[in-house]
């Protein structure tokens, strides 16, 4: 389970984190990860795209072509709401309940390979900042630490506050509670697990001089589906070959699968009810591409799904 993390920036948790762009050239991504919906009842195409939760450097600017689904659309859909209020709500479903430090619930061993992890990214830092984390928060909050020092906006966010400017129609497929929640009900002996497979995952990924977030990022900016679904399966299928297989197993049902069908059956709802507007519905890439994705659920409800490359 040692890579589960870096798909979630993919294709799961909207939490706003920023990605630093080494000199990229590019002023945008090279195809856009963007599919145009249509069929039934529908008297206007609405639009799939499908975002990446990190932002700046080509990223942070859309392809022409998502640009104009977007700017030609009347409702906007991200995953949850990125209204400040919500945002600021957010830190609420972060903080422990039970009392206790995250030191003192994950143990004096994983909390030093913690340390040294924070470290390795940043010397200044340590775990004082977390102690009062979730322990399944610092374990999806670590990986993105680097990335976040570096301050700019998600691209949900730049799209979310593009749709508040002009005027649109604005709403989310999910609430902040579904998403934590899946988390929020692991057991705590659960969640220290997440925590020290994530970390080995992030010291095994720097030793061999790897990086699996920029690799899923140069993927996302090609706009090659195929490739981002070939880079996300090879790191679950890493992580699905570590001793907490059913852990694994759990999360990525409830991550993928379940928030697939959830969300497919609220954008159809969505689709009914307006069917004389054009929705465009911004969520992570990862619920766009691969067995089970929302457009193929949406297929089956007999809407045509067509991927916009250019």
């Amino acid at each position: 389970m040692r890579r589960l993390i870096t798909p979630l920036l993919a294709g799961l948790l909207a939490i706003t984190a920023p990605l630093h762009a080494e000199d990229d050239a590019r002023k945008h991504p090279d195809h856009p990860m963007l599919w145009k919906l249509e069929g039934k009842d529908l008297e206007k195409p609405s639009w799939l795209f499908g975002t990446i939760h990190i932002g700046e450097g080509p990223i942070a600017t859309l392809h022409p072509a998502a640009a104009k689904a977007l700017d030609g659309s009347d409702a906007v859909y991200t995953e949850i709401p990125m209204d400040m209020a919500t945002q600021i709500g957010l830190a609420t479903h972060f903080i422990r309940k039970d009392g206790k430090t995250l030191s003192a619930a994950i143990g004096e061993e994983l909390s030093k390979a913690l340390d040294a992890e924070i470290k390795a990214i940043n010397p200044a830092l340590s775990s004082a900042p977390f102690q009062q984390f979730k322990t399944w928060t610092v374990a999806i909050t670590v990986p993105l630490l680097e990335y976040q020092m570096k301050g700019s906006k998600a691209l949900d966010m730049i799209i979310w506050e593009k749709a508040k400017d002009d005027d649109k129609t604005t709403g989310s497929l999910e609430k902040p509670s579904d998403q934590f929640g899946i988390f929020d009900d692991l057991s705590e002996e659960e969640q220290v697990i997440f925590l020290a497979e994530s970390i080995r995952g992030l010291k095994e990924a720097r030793d061999a001089g790897e990086d699996p977030t920029k690799a899923l990022v140069e993927a996302y900016i090609e706009g090659d589906a195929e490739k981002l679904q070939a880079e996300m399966e090879k790191q679950i299928n890493e992580m699905a070959k570590g001793d907490h297989k059913e852990l694994g197993e759990k999360l990525l049902k409830r991550l993928f699968d379940d928030r697939n069908e959830a969300m497919a059956k609220v954008i159809a709802a969505k689709l009914t009810e307006e069917s004389d507007k054009s929705h465009f519905f911004a969520v992570g890439a990862g619920h766009y591409i691969g067995k089970g994705n929302i457009g193929e659920l949406l297929t089956k409800q007999g809407y045509k799904i067509t991927r916009v490359s250019e």
